[in-house]
């Protein structure tokens, strides 16, 4: 289990532990949610903000383990997802640190801050153009842990500024949509297909309401693959 600053070394309490900790830190971000320009050092800020309480190493980039050997999870297979009823071995799937996880990622970065008019996009087009880049940040998981988490906060408050709506009380509230999203992001880590991701996305974006926000809690705790946050 991973070293905390709890000196926990039970992983069930630990996880319940953070469970709070994350969950107190998420709440302050709904009246102040973390400035920055959208590039990596606000996503390290903001997984900083989440995990402070928790971890020594909140906010920094992962750099273990190192090459040729990778982090490793388990997930549904393409074949599963394709066929539910099928029940092939979940896939081994692997993320390297250093360079070959900071490389991609810089670079998804950079092309970000190219224009792209995402705020002229209706919903399904938006989904589609950030489900993309929801799958490349997936795939290099820069985190040990809490790559979920950082990922909901960062992509709701850029959909704001873009003019969108990211409901993501359904990551918490909506089972089937958990197991949807999960398996696209999956999905487009084997094979760069972003299609399931993507009509998942579409269910909880749409245009910026004007007026008080639609969620009753403002940025709520979100999904992680292990455990659900209310």
């Amino acid at each position: 289990m991973l070293r905390n600053l709890f000196d926990e070394r039970d992983q069930g309490k630990l996880n319940e532990l953070e469970l709070m900790a994350v969950r107190a830190r998420t709440v302050q971000l709904s009246s102040a949610p973390i400035a920055g320009s959208y590039n990596l050092k606000h996503m390290q800020a903001i997984h900083h903000h989440l995990f402070q309480d928790v971890y020594a190493w909140a906010g920094e980039l992962r750099t273990s383990p190192q090459f040729p050997v990778s982090m490793v999870k388990g997930g549904p297979s393409p074949q599963s997802i394709a066929a539910p009823t099928q029940t092939p071995s979940p896939p081994i799937t692997s993320f390297p640190a250093g360079a070959p996880m900071s490389s991609p990622l810089l670079a998804w970065f950079e092309r970000r801050n190219e224009p792209t008019g995402y705020a002229g996009m209706r919903p399904g087009e938006f989904a589609a153009a950030i489900a993309e880049s929801w799958g490349e940040i997936n795939a290099a998981h820069p985190f040990r842990e809490g790559n979920t988490r950082a990922q909901v906060i960062f992509f709701t408050q850029f959909a704001a500024v873009h003019g969108h709506y990211l409901d993501y009380e359904r990551f918490a509230r909506d089972e089937w949509f958990r197991a949807k999203f999960n398996a696209g992001r999956f999905l487009a880590q084997h094979n760069t297909d972003t299609t399931l991701l993507a009509d998942a996305l579409s269910q909880v974006i749409d245009r910026r309401m004007t007026g008080r926000p639609r969620t009753r809690r403002g940025i709520l705790p979100a999904y992680e693959p292990h455990y659900i946050s209310e």
